[in-house]
């Protein structure tokens, strides 16, 4: 108890640490012509850094041809959740502008109706209103992930000797809501040390016991494993098991790629995760593993089956991440939950991965260690080599348009 009620008391300092990072009755369908006009939105944002500005569905001319069908997929599940929470609750303590969860449920309640593809984006039209997020903050950056796919070994072989570690005993996890509702769901990681809680150690004071291996992988796989924060692990006998992200040393992420321009053994060209794989098999292990503990983050995993091998790991929000329709987002300026229209370029599935222009709806159901800034998102990929290839390549600016509900607009000017 002493132990706990010291901990206790170092919450709110920590806090400040913890900045770097799971029916009701459906209504009619309204005639789109019945809908509310919409003024701009003059709210005040919940920040300083953006604002947000009414863009009208026929204004963007590339809506109709996007492909919106797997954030239809999301936006189910994030729905699920939704109509489970109370009402007068906000979306996000951080980012207010989503408003509570009930300016969502009317949407949510009626979307089991849109099945037929041809009325997915009539679903977004009646509910919605777009407006584009306008910021002076020069960060504007879409990458992507993806879940690895690994060849492992129940026991340390030649080529397969990293542990995949799962989380340690001594690694302590403190909601901080659970002290001060404020904090809302953020969680830090320490150790406790005489009474104390303090930081855990960096990735290069970090050794993995047997007992706390989930398995044994490639060293540089489990690397990038560690940065995608899942994957699915293959054993020699067949079996398929995933690994997913369970807690972190909560140490800031640090580029390996960054720090290898910066060094000059790689170029800018080449900084792709293919791009340091190919470093590390030339310069060997020992320097690998130096550059790799540039990055003093370390993650730590837990095995589960893998119920639905169509299913992705489960993101943020708790629920599965689908494939070109999930996004991981910076939970300190967007909620969870919310639809984003992305025009941007991504990596085709061409014999040269060049960009192409293109647009997709995605829903924030996700966030990363890396992912800090108003337009900075990481969209989600999928599994396997081919999801592998087109999230390392993707790196592009974009431009972001935040579909909000329409009773959320007419709350605000009603107010």
């Amino acid at each position: 108890m002493e132990t706990l009620r010291r901990v206790s008391c170092l919450i709110s300092a920590l806090a400040l640490l913890s900045a770097c990072e799971p029916k009701d009755k459906p209504e009619p369908i309204p005639d789109p012509s019945e809908a509310t006009p919409v003024p701009e939105d003059t709210s005040e944002p919940q920040t300083e850094l953006f604002s947000r500005t009414f863009v009208a569905f026929s204004d963007l001319t590339s809506w109709p041809q996007t492909d919106i069908s797997p954030a239809f997929k999301a936006m189910k599940k994030s729905c699920t959740v939704i109509m489970g929470r109370d009402a007068e609750a906000p979306v996000s303590v951080d980012a207010p502008y989503g408003g509570t969860v009930g300016d969502w449920k009317p949407a949510c309640s009626v979307l089991e109706k849109y099945e037929d593809v041809g009325e997915l984006h009539r679903f977004f039209e009646d509910y919605f209103f777009a407006y584009e997020i306008v910021t002076a903050e020069p960060i504007n950056k879409l990458t992507g992930y993806y879940e690895p796919e690994l060849q492992v070994a129940a026991e340390p072989t030649e080529s397969l000797s990293e542990p995949i570690p799962a989380r340690p005993d001594d690694l302590i996890e403190a909601r901080l809501g659970d002290f001060e509702p404020e904090y809302g769901n953020k969680k830090i990681w320490g150790q406790v040390r005489n009474g104390k809680l303090v930081l855990y150690p960096e990735r290069a004071d970090i050794e993995t016991l047997p007992k706390n291996a989930i398995a044994y992988a490639d060293p540089a796989d489990m690397f990038f494993l560690q940065i995608q924060g899942s994957g699915r692990l293959t054993f020699p006998d067949g079996r398929v098991m995933r690994a997913g992200f369970d807690a972190h040393n909560h140490r800031p992420f640090g580029s390996l790629a960054n720090h290898l321009i910066q060094k000059g053994e790689i170029e800018r060209s080449e900084a792709s995760m293919q791009g340091i794989r190919a470093w590390m098999e030339k310069v060997g292990p020992e320097r690998a593993r130096e550059a790799m503990n540039i990055n003093p983050r370390f993650v730590f995993f837990r095995a589960s089956d893998i119920e639905d091998p169509e299913e992705g790991p489960q993101g943020a929000a708790g629920l599965p991440l689908t494939p070109m329709g999930s996004l991981a987002v910076d939970l300190q300026h967007h909620p969870l939950g919310v639809p984003f229209f992305i025009e941007t370029e991504i990596p085709n599935a061409g014999a040269n991965w060049q960009g192409e222009e293109t647009s997709l709806l995605l829903i924030s159901q996700d966030t990363g260690g890396a992912i800090k800034g108003v337009k900075r998102g990481d969209i989600f990929f999928g599994w396997g080599d081919e999801a592998g290839t087109r999230a390392g390549r993707m790196n592009y600016p974009g431009r972001f348009i935040v579909f909000l509900p329409q009773e959320l607009a007419e709350s605000d000017e009603a107010s």
